[in-house]
């Protein structure tokens, strides 16, 4: 048993995934978390590939596909509503479709992490890292909030894409924020008459694509995507401004923006003004020269974010926290030395997740009325061989989209076998 005390920053995925596991490393673990409770909202998210056997070897597998949406597929639909091409739930978790069996509400999931740890981890919510200062054993740390000032064997950022943290530890220029120039809004709204278990999703010209999807809640779920060609667009200049300014200003651009969208707008843009979980979310990838600094180490989002295109982040962060942990079991006397084979074992994986093709995302979200014409009569033509069985989702969309990177074998780890 290593007893290393360990701080973990961020109380979402990564950061409770990582405290499992490095308790039964025995490790001394905290959490701290920003928010003053457990964060109940959130958009939907799967766990595919590698990421299952994880969540199964910590039990929660089937808590999990308990809480689940019960999604039953996907819809790409016209402005009627009439199927362009349909894609029914994959149940293997490798990325055979563009659902899953698994699609759990954020706060579900983050309530799942946060039961199984809370009785070996101490948590502490209202209050963020303020300083970091390293010594040759140990990271002293200063909290923002009052919380009494600690010291520990390690610090971890998972606190997201825009990481505190990690600025703290490497400096603001050490992170490449790898801009998809895009931004999604996520939010929910009551469940209309067009609602069932199957997510429908639209294009309109623009850039622009609105998708509604079931949730276990009674409600839909609304993620509305803005993406431009290249930087150059203004519309991202505002949208980054807007992102700065807090809910109200993000919810009156994304109504000017969207609002000549046809489709089911309407209802869209009323339920948005009316809900109390809108959120806006840039999308980027993280791409870091480096992943630890000392006694300072990055995961999930903070440090190898993939992006929503990738469809991985969640999968991503539980390998991250299984991979993390597991090293430093088997060196939890060198830390620096456990840092770097946490790198060396996961860094090819991450990378392979990270890798979108050539034109991803526009060439998937046509600025023109013509490209978004072409693009319903792709999608067409891929529903009518997916429904032949001639070709499956994954050999149809491997050439323009990475749904789950190369194969990843989790390591033996001698701590994790009691």
């Amino acid at each position: 048993m290593s007893n290393l005390r360990v701080l973990i920053s961020g109380a979402s995925v990564a950061g409770p995934a990582l405290a499992y596991w490095l308790v039964r490393a025995g490790c001394k673990v905290t959490v701290v978390e920003r928010a003053r409770t457990l964060r109940s909202e959130g958009q939907g998210l799967d766990v595919r590939d590698t990421a299952r056997d994880v969540i199964k070897r910590m039990g929660i597998f089937d808590r999990m596909l308990d809480r689940s949406s019960k999604e039953e597929g996907l819809r790409i639909v016209d402005d009627n509503n009439r199927d362009l091409a349909s894609f029914g739930v994959d149940t293997s978790g490798k990325g055979e479709s563009a659902t899953c069996d698994i699609e759990i509400l954020r706060g579900e999931l983050a309530g799942i992490l946060f039961d199984i740890t809370k009785d070996d981890v101490t948590y502490i919510f209202g209050d963020t890292i303020e300083s970091l200062e390293e010594t040759d054993k140990e990271v002293n740390v200063k909290y923002a909030n009052g919380t009494p000032t600690a010291a520990f064997d390690l610090v971890v950022a998972a606190d997201g894409l825009g990481s505190k943290t990690r600025s703290l530890a490497f400096g603001n220029g050490a992170s490449r924020v790898r801009s998809l120039n895009s931004y999604v809004s996520y939010f929910s709204i009551p469940k209309g008459d067009t609602d069932t278990m199957w997510s429908r999703v639209h294009w309109v010209k623009g850039g622009r694509n609105m998708a509604l999807r079931p949730d276990n809640q009674g409600r839909t779920r609304v993620f509305v995507t803005q993406t431009a060609y290249d930087n150059k667009d203004p519309r991202l200049a505002r949208l980054h401004k807007a992102s700065k300014e807090g809910v109200p200003a993000q919810k009156i651009l994304v109504q000017e923006l969207f609002q000549d969208a046809g489709w089911e707008i309407e209802r869209i843009l009323k339920g948005m003004q009316e809900s109390d979980d809108f959120y806006m979310q840039h999308v980027a990838q993280i791409r870091m020269d480096r992943w630890s600094i000392g006694r300072v180490a990055v995961i999930g989002d903070a440090g190898y974010a993939p992006s929503p295109f990738s469809g991985m982040g969640t999968s991503i962060a539980f390998i991250g926290a299984y991979v993390l942990a597991g090293e430093i079991s088997r060196q939890p006397d060198n830390i620096p030395a456990a840092l770097e084979s946490y790198e060396r074992v996961l860094r090819p994986y991450v990378e392979s997740v990270q890798h979108l093709l050539p034109g991803i995302p526009w060439i998937v979200n046509p600025q023109s009325a013509w490209g978004v014409k072409v693009f319903e009569n792709v999608i067409w033509s891929l529903g009518v061989l997916s429904a032949s069985g001639i070709i499956t989702l994954i050999a149809k969309l491997a050439k323009y989209v990475a749904l789950s990177g190369n194969e990843f074998g989790l390591p033996d780890y001698e701590a994790f076998r009691q």
